[in-house]
């Protein structure tokens, strides 16, 4: 091979530029070929390489020898990944795979069908059950005209009761504290027990109040004796408070009154003795005492506006007992009955809507996985193969540069040979020198099959992004068309729960009426 300009060139590349300085400098070139030089060697009609020349021939044939061996092990390594990832492509198993998923489809609907099934129509029939006990409830008390009406939250309407309560013992401890022997302390707790028990009696009242609304005379004659007794007791204990209050003031007045009297006591608001059980029980017996005698007299402004404000804040709390569920007893809670049963079977109707879109979901993610894994497998095929190509078509190049890189090292020898000997050189100074051609032949790439599964495995990679692209969309329109029959299946659902319990009915007379008279 001549050394052209554009051999050197070629050669001139960073790679080739350090075979060539690492050659000079561990050959020795230049050294070397002055002493062969001086001594005119080799002789004028020598026909083959020196010994230097020899060696410098040799160690570019190692490097060579080396590159090659590195290709093939590269290219092996290749061949071996590539056999393991055509060992995981099946391009017909692969296919079935796209048409399996397709085909279960409307299996794995039945089967959702079958397990909501039961589940639905149990709660259907108790909806249903819920509806005729609440129909034939409002049937035989003559409610069809209004819906039941009650508080959303029995939480929130009982906080109002507790804070007519809080704010009734707030109201009421001035009043109590200064009749009372222990004074704001002493108020206090009176007050909060008055509270208590008036917002409780009143509270009970006005739930059996409702009672009055009854069809049943019984239940209003019983309603109205509860009532009544109830009042009564709520009178009780206000006007026994008032009078308590009354008394306990007395005792407190005539105790200050014998305190002062006493010589050398002490005078003004700072003296005071301190209540005992003893004062606390003449206080009661005098309240009892005037109660007997006059319940409703009252010779204290404060203790008659204390039995107002019992009165009103009862007044209060009773409204709040008649309005804790509706007016007529029982309807509420069958009215309540129904809407619960009604929310559970729209929760399971939701419920199936879901298992229905994430099955859908699920079939979708699935073959989108098949198809990730089929592209990542040929993918990565094609890329063991583009990388073999590319190995096999740059070693000619590689071999190229080291053959050039030898050849400019031998033309340096020649020519710092040729500057010190005075002898005319050798004819074969002017020749290049050729490596083994066999080191030159490059290593084999893919063999004709690997090159023919290379260009089936495009082709079904486009197949499979059509199958894919086709089963998508089938699924889509499914998943739609489904979703459309929810509301038909739906219906033959509730459909089938009507005609069931319709039969139940006609077999056993006034089942249904039996069981709403045991839920009044």
């Amino acid at each position: 091979m001549a050394v052209t300009g554009k051999t050197v060139t070629q050669a001139g590349a960073p790679n080739a530029q350090q075979l060539i300085a690492d050659g000079i400098q561990d050959l020795d070139v230049d050294r070397k070929a002055g002493m062969e030089g001086v001594q005119n060697r080799p002789p004028t009609n020598s026909t083959v390489l020196d010994a230097n020349q020899q060696e410098i021939v040799g160690y570019f044939a190692t490097k060579l020898r080396q590159r090659k061996s590195d290709c093939e092990t590269r290219l092996q390594q290749f061949a071996h990944d590539r056999t393991a990832t055509a060992s995981k492509i099946d391009i017909e198993q692969t296919k079935h795979s796209f048409a399996r998923i397709l085909n279960a489809v409307e299996p794995g609907l039945e089967r959702l069908r079958q397990e909501h099934a039961d589940v639905l129509r149990e709660a259907k029939i108790n909806e249903e059950r819920a509806l005729r006990y609440l129909r034939l409830f409002q049937q035989e008390h003559g409610l069809f005209r209004r819906a039941a009406t009650y508080p959303e939250s029995l939480l929130w309407h009982f906080a109002v009761v507790a804070a007519i309560a809080v704010f009734e013992w707030i109201s009421l401890s001035s009043f109590y504290a200064e009749g009372s022997d222990f004074g704001l302390l002493g108020g206090i707790l009176i007050a909060m027990a008055l509270s208590i028990a008036n917002v409780s009696l009143a509270l009970i009242a006005g739930n059996i109040l409702r009672y009055l609304n009854h069809k049943s005379q019984t239940r209003k004659s019983l309603a109205l004796a509860g009532v009544g007794f109830l009042a009564v007791c709520f009178f009780i204990v206000t006007l026994g408070a008032a009078h308590y209050r009354t008394a306990t003031n007395e005792i407190a007045q005539l105790q200050q009154a014998a305190l002062q009297q006493r010589p050398g006591a002490a005078t003004g608001k700072g003296a005071m003795m301190m209540p005992s059980d003893a004062d606390q029980w003449r206080a009661a017996k005098l309240a009892w005492q005037r109660f007997r005698e006059n319940p409703i007299g009252f010779e204290d402004v404060f203790s008659v506006v204390l039995i107002i404000l019992a009165v009103i804040f009862g007044i209060f709390a009773a409204y709040k007992g008649y309005m804790m569920d509706d007016a007529y007893p029982d309807y509420g809670q069958h009215d309540r009955d129904f809407k619960k049963m009604k929310t559970i079977y729209e929760a399971k109707k939701q419920g199936y809507a879901l298992a229905v879109d994430q099955f859908f979901e699920r079939t979708l993610q699935e073959q989108s996985r098949l198809l990730s894994d089929a592209r990542a497998n040929i993918d990565y095929y094609q890329q063991l193969a583009s990388r073999t190509i590319d190995e096999v078509r740059a070693f000619p190049r590689e071999a190229a540069e080291i053959q050039d890189a030898g050849n400019i090292v031998v033309f340096n020898y020649r020519q710092k040979n040729t500057e010190v000997a005075t002898a005319p050189r050798p004819d074969y100074f002017g020749k290049p020198i050729s490596l083994d051609d066999r080191l030159m032949i490059p290593p084999k790439g893919l063999s004709p099959e690997e090159e023919e599964l290379q260009k089936r495995y495009e082709n079904a990679m486009r197949e499979f992004s059509d199958i894919a692209q086709t089963n998508n969309g089938r699924v889509q329109s499914l998943r739609t068309a489904e979703i459309k029959r929810l509301e038909a299946y739906f219906e033959g659902v509730e459909r089938d729960v009507r005609e069931k319990l319709r039969h139940e009915e006609e077999e056993i007379p006034g089942a249904v009426r039996g069981q709403s008279d045991t839920g009044r």
